[in-house]
């Protein structure tokens, strides 16, 4: 079976060392590297001048780098339960990857995600790799707790053996099958933000957050 997938990139803005986007690419005829501004996390009682104009370099970059093989980045404001059932109808989606983070409000929103794309009859497939070992396998290892001391963690480490190395970045040659529709009035039809939109929108956040910082000083 042929594939349309969407990749969602959360806190691996890159392409190397990215396991979830290549089991995106396997079986794949259309791709849709989204990343999303979540309301929740995105926001100026979380993040600072500097945190968003990080976030905008790294974004930049990743778009940079995706249109080197033929695709983009769409980038959507919204919030994950809201956002991804229109997405599923609007692109006929039929696999979701991501990396799997184990934040507590990541764990939440994932579990939510999971559960609508089941009820859109999607697969979900989620990879390791912000941390070098799987958290949960580590737990696992010392009775279902976290380890409290440098020794015990570094005891359960050698037992699990090195860690997986890290995959290559896609190629154009993994690309030659898949493709990324996108139309001129794209954005318009998806409430997608175009990039230019995303960069002054993230400036205007920027700018209050600016503003905010130095009201409290």
């Amino acid at each position: 079976m042929s594939h349309i997938c969407i990749h969602w990139f959360r806190k691996g803005l890159r392409l190397h060392d990215n396991p979830a986007l290549v089991a995106a690419l396997r079986d794949c005829k259309e791709l849709y590297p989204v990343f999303l501004l979540d309301p929740y996390l995105h926001n100026n009682d979380c993040m600072g001048t500097n945190r968003w104009r990080f976030l905008i370099g790294s974004l930049k970059d990743l778009d940079c780098s995706l249109r080197k093989l033929n695709t983009r980045l769409f980038v959507i404001r919204g919030k994950p339960e809201d956002v991804f059932p229109k997405l599923f109808n609007k692109w006929k989606v039929t696999k979701l990857t991501y990396e799997y983070d184990t934040e507590p409000y990541s764990l939440s929103r994932d579990k939510k995600v999971t559960e609508l794309a089941k009820e859109h009859e999607v697969e979900v497939i989620y990879k390791i790799s912000h941390t070098l070992y799987d958290i949960d396998r580590i737990i696992e290892e010392n009775d279902g707790k976290a380890p409290l001391t440098y020794n015990r963690m570094q005891a359960i480490v050698k037992s699990l053996g090195p860690p997986k190395k890290p995959v290559p970045a896609p190629t154009m040659e993994d690309m030659t099958e898949v493709k990324t529709p996108c139309l001129e009035n794209h954005e318009k039809i998806h409430g997608i933000l175009h990039w230019r939109s995303f960069v002054r929108t993230l400036q205007l956040l920027m700018r209050s957050c600016f503003q905010e910082e130095n009201r409290r000083l």
